[in-house]
């Protein structure tokens, strides 16, 4: 009879162990294919999923997955791979380049005072681009980013988000490039001003720095200097490296972040 008890105690005890160290985490962002294991099997993780902290979530190549916790802390991960989500919240350092290039990006996204050039950007042609910027695209998309535009400078950064998103995809149908990758910055920046690092990337990876002209440089450190924030090292130092090489960045306070950030890579 003993022996009954206790094994009854025993397992609420386990149960009680269980509930306590394991808690419901939410997606708030996903692009791509990211997935949790669901028993044996891999299900597809969607906006405002809720599942385990102690499951593990899978990301393919080019996926970005941001979750919250239950005590508001967010994880943003940006590379493939398996990871136990409980240990993507435990506290980790970060290299003091990507901590400092990242908290320009978000005064500048922010609309906070700028000097000449913020993270190697000139205000000019970041966040506050000149309608200009966009020439080249169809009407449509021309009309779309200055709306986005618009909505940043009132300050309703969410809606500016959305808006770039779609000028973005606007100018990819209209076989502009340029449009696009400047639309998508614009977009990154305005994710930044909403506190989302997974949204700015994800934009961010929807087009290339190459084809920003004159904001190649700027699109490239945000790009790396995101990429490896949220886990994907690899690609950030590749990206540096090319830019470096082929001299992207206009000016010396940019280069010097871009090398800063590679050496610590």
């Amino acid at each position: 009879m003993k022996t009954k008890r206790y094994v009854a105690l025993a397992i609420v005890l386990l149960a009680v162990a269980a509930s306590t160290f394991a808690a419901p985490v939410i997606v708030t962002f996903v692009d791509g294919s990211a997935q949790v294991q669901s028993g044996s099997t891999w299900k597809k993780l969607d906006f405002d999923d809720k599942f385990d902290s102690t499951l593990s979530v899978k990301l393919a190549a080019g996926a970005v997955l941001e979750i919250k916790a239950q005590n508001g802390s967010v994880v943003t991960i940006a590379a493939p791979g398996t990871y136990v989500v409980d240990s993507l919240f435990k506290p980790k350092s970060e290299q003091g380049a990507i901590t400092t290039i990242a908290g320009k990006l978000e005064k500048l996204a922010k609309g906070g005072p700028q000097d000449s050039t913020v993270a190697g950007v000139r205000g000019a042609e970041a966040g506050q681009p000149a309608v200009t910027m966009w020439a080249g695209g169809t009407e449509e998309a021309d009309a779309m980013a200055k709306s986005a535009f618009d909505a940043a400078r009132s300050g309703d950064h969410a809606k500016a988000y959305k808006l770039y998103m779609e000028a973005a995809t606007m100018y990819i149908d209209a076989s502009d490039p340029t449009g696009a990758a400047r639309s998508a910055y614009s977009a990154s920046l305005s994710a930044m001003a909403t506190s989302s690092g997974a949204r700015a990337l994800a934009a961010l990876r929807t087009a290339s720095p190459e084809d920003a002209g004159a904001l190649r440089g700027s699109y490239a450190l945000a790009l790396a200097t995101l990429s490896a924030r949220y886990g994907a090292t690899a690609d950030a130092k590749v990206l540096l490296q090319k830019a470096i090489a082929a001299s992207w960045f206009d000016d010396q306070a940019a280069l010097a972040d871009a090398k800063s950030l590679l050496a610590g890579l």
